[in-house]
This record gives C-alpha cells, sequence and structure tokens, in this order.
C-alpha cells in the first residue's frame, strides 16, 4: 500500500505548490488583484438593469475579496505542509500516517471552500464576474481549481488500510 501513499502525498505536495507560487504571485502584484477585485465588485461589466443593485467599490468589501483570494492560496500551503508531515509517515503504522493527513486534508479542503466561496458564490453569483470580459474564464479556472482540490481532499482522506 506504500504507492498509495506516494500518490497521496504527490497529490497534496501538488496543491501546495500551486498554492505557494499563487501566494508569491498575488502578494508581488497586490494592486492588480486589488484593481481586479474592485473589477468585479463595480459590476462594470453588468449591462444596466441587469443583475442586482449591490454594485460596489468600497474598499472593506474589494479587500474581503483580496483575502478570499490569497487565504485560498495560503490553505492550499498549509496542505503542502500537510504532505511534508505524510512523507514523514511514509513508513509509519496505517493509524499513525492516517493522523498525519490532518493538515493535508484541512488545506486541500478550504483551497476547495474558499475557492467556491470565492469564485463560484461570490465573484460569479453575487456580483456577475461572467459579465466582466477582462476576467473572462476566472470564474471556469477557479472551478477546474476548486474540483480538483475536492477531489484531492476526497483521495487523501480515505483511510489507510491496517
Amino acid at each position: 500500500m506504500t504507492v498509495i501513499r506516494y500518490v497521496k502525498i504527490f497529490l497534496v505536495l501538488a496543491v501546495g505548490f500551486w498554492g505557494l507560487v499563487g501566494v508569491i504571485g498575488n502578494l508581488s502584484h497586490l494592486s492588480q488583484v486589488y484593481d481586479t477585485v474592485r473589477e468585479v465588485t463595480s459590476m462594470s461589466g453588468v449591462p444596466e438593469g441587469v443583475g442586482p443593485p449591490w454594485r460596489t467599490s468600497n474598499a472593506l468589501v474589494v479587500w474581503l475579496g483580496v483575502a478570499t483570494i490569497i487565504l485560498g492560496k495560503v490553505a492550499a500551503v498549509m496542505g503542502g505542509v500537510g504532505g511534508v508531515a505524510m512523507w514523514r509517515n511514509i513508513n509509519a503504522p496505517p493509524s499513525d500516517f492516517n493522523r498525519s493527513k490532518k493538515w493535508a486534508i484541512a488545506g486541500c479542503g478550504l483551497a476547495f471552500g474558499l475557492l467556491m466561496f470565492g469564485f463560484t458564490i461570490t465573484a460569479e453569483s453575487t456580483f456577475f464576474m461572467f459579465f466582466n470580459a477582462n476576467v473572462q474564464g476566472a470564474g471556469e479556472l477557479a472551478f477546474r481549481f476548486a474540483g480538483s482540490f475536492a477531489l484531492v481532499t476526497i483521495i487523501v482522506a480515505q483511510p489507510e488500510p491496517d
């Protein structure tokens, strides 16, 4: 069953690597991230008379959006740290290896939840991001990542056989 452990570790480390690259990119281009979130929350691409009446460029709302994006990537990094813990227990008994997966499961699960909340629920459903040509495809990309992370979470959470 060691090969299954290696696969689980690889999947979790891949999610962690995505998070690390993403958080570095977001923090190094923070003003661009802020401007993009502001553009989405202002609903600049939504035609007049379409959609809900909560267009906003309120700084607090925009910073909450930026924080959600960055926290999703930090959560993925946390999952990667869990992958390191799993690696350290690669030859441990199943009960110990199962316990070592807690940060991996938490990180990948939170990355999934924050992507789903931030993009699918908030940006697309609340602020109609799909109307904005400048961020075309961002929702679909986030959905693909979220689905992948959910699948990794499910796979890693499967208990090791005794």
